[in-house]
């Protein structure tokens, strides 16, 4: 039985194989070697505008939890956190009018029940 494509001669290529590596250097790249993608995927966080600022909050609070090593990396001290998110000042409440009177005193004593 002869099969379409089966005269053809191929050559196939000697298989390749993987080379061994140190210890160290297998330490390095599970160290290293993830860690670049993940400070990428953090700079992605941060740069989103789709993202409300409570939603990049709750992102980088779970980036946090998850990857204390790459956050700390990228955010040292407490301030530089801070600067991503600039507290906006919060508007004073109005001086209502009511405030002003004496609050409701739904016991007041006017009369004496005693008779």
């Amino acid at each position: 039985i002869k099969y379409p494509g089966a005269d053809m001669d191929i050559t196939l290529s000697a298989p390749s194989f993987c080379r061994q590596i140190s210890p160290e250097e297998f330490e390095y790249q599970r160290a290293y070697g993830s860690q670049e993608p993940l400070a990428g995927l953090l700079e992605e966080v941060i740069t989103d505008s789709k993202l409300s600022s409570k939603e990049k909050k709750k992102k980088l609070k779970q980036f946090q939890k998850s990857y204390p090593e790459v956050y700390r990396e990228r955010f040292p001290t407490p301030e530089s956190e801070a600067l991503l998110f600039p507290e906006k000042p919060k508007p004073k409440p109005q001086l209502l009018m009511w405030a002003l009177k004496k609050p409701f005193q739904p016991f007041q004593r006017t009369r004496s029940f005693r008779m």
